[in-house]
Formats: C-alpha cells, sequence, structure tokens
C-alpha cells in the first residue's frame, strides 16, 4: 500500500506543477500590483513605505505623507522568501529588479512560492482527507476539479491572495477532521494520545492555518469564524486549541497597521487613498443584494457556477451527506451560504476588479469539496463531465488572460477563446524553454492530463487489490 500513503504527495507535486506553470501577461493589475510594490519596497528602499512605487496601484493606503499597500499582510510575509530569492539571482544575473523582466521574474517566483505551494500542499490535505469518505479516484477528480478547474489555478498565477487561502483553509479542515478520527482511534486505544499537546496539536495546526487564511485575505474571515463557532457548538473543548493556534498569524494584522499607521486599532483600507466608496459601511460591504449574489454565482462575468460548473454536483451530495453526518452538512452548507449572502453586499465593483470569477467566494471551496466528492460518488459520469468542462474553462482563461476587465459581460466568449484562436497566450513555462506558444500549450495538457491519468491508473488498480483483500479472493 505505498501509493496510499504517498498519494498525497504525488496529488501536491502535480497541482505545484500545474499552478506553477504560468503567469500572466498582466500580472501587475491593482491588487497584485499593491503586494508587489511592498515586496519591491522591503528590497530596493529597506521600508514598508510604497512611496517609490504608489503610482503602479490604486489600492494604497495613505497616512502622513506615505503611502502604503492596503493589503492583509500575510500574502506579502509568504511570498517574501521567494521574491527575496528571484531578487538574488537577478543580481547575479545583472538584471535590475525594477526592469519590466526583473518584475515579471520576480512576481512569478513569488506566486510560486506562496500561492501555488500553499495551494498545492491544501489540496493534497483536502484529497487525504476526502479519501475517507468516497474512494481515492473520487476524491483525486474532486481534488483537481476544484484546483485546476476553479479559483485556485488562476490566483496562484499573480500576487492575489485567494489560491493560498483555500490551501490554507483545505489544510485547517483536514486537520480538525485528523483530529476527530484520532479521537475515535484512541478510543480503542487509550495510550495512543498522551499529554495535552498530543492530543491537541491538530487543533492548534487547524486554527495556525486559519489564521493565516484571514491574515491574507480578510474576506477569509466568515469561513475562519464559522469553523470556531462550530467547534464551539460542537466541542467546545477543542475551540480554545483552534483559537490559541490562530492568535500567533492573527497578530500579524494589528502590527502592520501599527507600523503603517501608527495605531493597532485600524485597518489600512481605513485610510484608502483613491476608493472613498471602501470608507461606506463596512469596507464597501453594505446590505446584502439579490442581483448581486445571482450574478456572483450564475452571471458569466464572474458567476461560480458558471466558471467551476462542477460545483453544481454538490446539491447531489447534500442529501447523502446530511444522512451520514448532520454536523458536517451543517458546516459545509451553512457557512458557504453565509459567505454568499455577506459578499453579495460588495454591490460597488461587484466584479471586484480584473480577475477570473467571483474572488471573494473563493474560500467556500474547502467547504464545498464534502459534497461534492459525495455527489461526484453518486453520479460518477456527470461528475467527470462537470470536472472536464471546468479545467477546460479554467485552463483556457488561465492560459490566456486570467484579468478580464469587468466591463466585459462573458470573457470566455469575448476575451479568451479569441486569444487562442489568435495563439496569444500569458507567459508559460513552455515558452520559457523556447517552445512556440501552442507547442507550450500542449505541454501543459500533457503534463497535466498525464499525471492525473497516471494515478488514476494506480489508484484504481490499488483500490481492486483492497477489494481482493475485503472478499478474501486472488488478486493478480
Amino acid at each position: 500500500m505505498a501509493l496510499q500513503r504517498n498519494a498525497a504527495w504525488i496529488v501536491a507535486a502535480l497541482l505545484f506543477v500545474a499552478l506553477a506553470f504560468m503567469h500572466q501577461r498582466r500580472f501587475d493589475s491593482a491588487t497584485p500590483a499593491s503586494r508587489l510594490d511592498l515586496l519591491h519596497a522591503l528590497i530596493v528602499d529597506r521600508t514598508i513605505a510604497i512611496d517609490t512605487y504608489h503610482l503602479n496601484t490604486p489600492d494604497k493606503a495613505a497616512n502622513g505623507g506615505h503611502y502604503y499597500s492596503d493589503k492583509a499582510p500575510g500574502t506579502a510575509v509568504f511570498s517574501f522568501p521567494s521574491f527575496a530569492l528571484a531578487a538574488i539571482v537577478l543580481q547575479a544575473r545583472q538584471v535590475s529588479l525594477d526592469s519590466e523582466p526583473g518584475w515579471l521574474a520576480s512576481s512569478w517566483a513569488a506566486s510560486a512560492g506562496s500561492n501555488a505551494l500553499l495551494a498545492a500542499l491544501g489540496g493534497a490535505a483536502l484529497f487525504s482527507w476526502l479519501r475517507r469518505w468516497v474512494t481515492q479516484r473520487c476524491a483525486l477528480l474532486t481534488v483537481v476539479a476544484l484546483f485546476l478547474g476553479g479559483a485556485p489555478l488562476p490566483y496562484s498565477t499573480m500576487l492575489f491572495s485567494h489560491a493560498m487561502v483555500v490551501g490554507l483553509l483545505s489544510t485547517g479542515v483536514w486537520a480538525i477532521a485528523h483530529r476527530s478520527d484520532q479521537e475515535r482511534a484512541s478510543s480503542q486505544n487509550p495510550q495512543a494520545l498522551r499529554g495535552w499537546l498530543s492530543k491537541r496539536r491538530f487543533d492548534l495546526l487547524s486554527g495556525t492555518a486559519c489564521g493565516w487564511a484571514l491574515a491574507s485575505e480578510y474576506t477569509a474571515g466568515t469561513i475562519v469564524v464559522g469553523l470556531f463557532i462550530w467547534l464551539v457548538l460542537l466541542e467546545w473543548r477543542r475551540a480554545a486549541p483552534f483559537a490559541l493556534g490562530a492568535i500567533p498569524p492573527l497578530l500579524l494584522i494589528p502590527a502592520y497597521s501599527w507600523a503603517c499607521l501608527g495605531t493597532p486599532f485600524a485597518l489600512p483600507y481605513s485610510y484608502q487613498a483613491s476608493f472613498p466608496q471602501m470608507q461606506e459601511g463596512l469596507y464597501a460591504i453594505r446590505w446584502p443584494d439579490a442581483v448581486t449574489a445571482f450574478r456572483l454565482l450564475f452571471g458569466p462575468t464572474r458567476g461560480l457556477f458558471f466558471w467551476t460548473p462542477f460545483l453544481a454536483i454538490a446539491w447531489l451530495g447534500y442529501s447523502r451527506l446530511q444522512a451520514k453526518s448532520p454536523r458536517w452538512f451543517w458546516l459545509t452548507y451553512a457557512v458557504p451560504m453565509v459567505q454568499v449572502i455577506v459578499i453579495s453586499g460588495r454591490t460597488w465593483d461587484w466584479q471586484a476588479g480584473p480577475s477570473l470569477g467571483p474572488r471573494y467566494l473563493a474560500p467556500i471551496i474547502p467547504l464545498l469539496a464534502l459534497p461534492c466528492a459525495l455527489g461526484m460518488q453518486r453520479f460518477p459520469k456527470l461528475g467527470i463531465a462537470l470536472a472536464a468542462c471546468s479545467i477546460l474553462t479554467t485552463t483556457l482563461a488561465t492560459l490566456t488572460d486570467a484579468c478580464p476587465a469587468g466591463l466585459i459581460y462573458n470573457p470566455l466568449i469575448e476575451l479568451h477563446i479569441p486569444l487562442f484562436l489568435k495563439g496569444e497566450f500569458s507567459p508559460n513555462l513552455g515558452m520559457v524553454l523556447g517552445l512556440p506558444p501552442y507547442a507550450s500549450i500542449v505541454l501543459f495538457y500533457a503534463i497535466l492530463i498525464g499525471g492525473i491519468w497516471w494515478l488514476w491508473k494506480r489508484l484504481a488498480a490499488e483500490e481492486g487489490k483492497t477489494r481482493c483483500l475485503q472478499d478474501g479472493t486472488a488478486c493478480d
């Protein structure tokens, strides 16, 4: 059963290659540029003030005659090591960090070393969790459909935060579930868990992962708070170590505010320099709006189910989940619903700038994975078709331009397909290796399809051997 032990790491490797394979021609839109400005300022100017670069982005806070990135600080912290390494390599090759090639290379490295890496590890954790509920092949296809046919792929190719947030929340959910499995195992072997730390280490890990998710993206707060309340209501003794694990990364938020604003009791969004709408409501989030919710879920501009139709199969899995585990049903159903309701209140700029899909709904993906997997197991042919459609749609968009303007009603028809037909693609590793544009796309799909098929066949063989052992029949 060596493959069963290593399958999660193989999934992580496959996801990382796919997520890091490409970058974007317009990697410096407002949100990624704000974080890139901070990273450049840290390396070049040795300061967190982005005064030298602030004209690159409207996403900035103004205070005391200086400008600062107004984004949650966690993403910059995670991406700094790979960004700094890229800066060292560029300097060794006598390429200026502030040149056009320097910006592209350093942004690509920062994105791969943060978003792609954490998303890949989170996908592996999600796979490990799902295979306790469904077959390994079903778990594999669910993870691939959600990570390569959903938000993690496009947001791994720029310094948005949402890919790493999906990975961190996936890790947090896996850790919570793993702790529950430990408790069941220890009921048969009381010596298995000894000491407070041994018993609570996975709750601490879950809290730490969720804390980093919130410190990287404020819109992940609904999911993090939802997980905490769920623990309080169902297993209140586990809520304390979860909160304890979350505190250190969450302290980064007031620390960054103090450094920028001189007070830990305000966010940089309160000092937003370009958009007065951010001063309304809760940082531009007001009362829920049904029209905006419909656009975020079903519209071709940013619709969640338009860009990732595989998520629709979750509705076919909820009934089975409710029968198997009401506690997991309510977590995976109610919390995503609250996220949609809350985010629908951001009617101003509901498209969230030039981005692919509803990026503020990305944090719900780890919770939707379980009902999707159960729906996939009930209706495998439909699941495979929806997964293929999601992967094809999202990879096509990411390979061409994952930054469609909000004014484009249907980016798939109006932008991505025309770019593909003209052979205009975003930078990718195939092009770096000197391949022609279409050949670089063939290389990407060859790696993706070949990797999935290789692992699928071996998981099928392993599942066959497991059934033979359970039935007591001979295995070839």
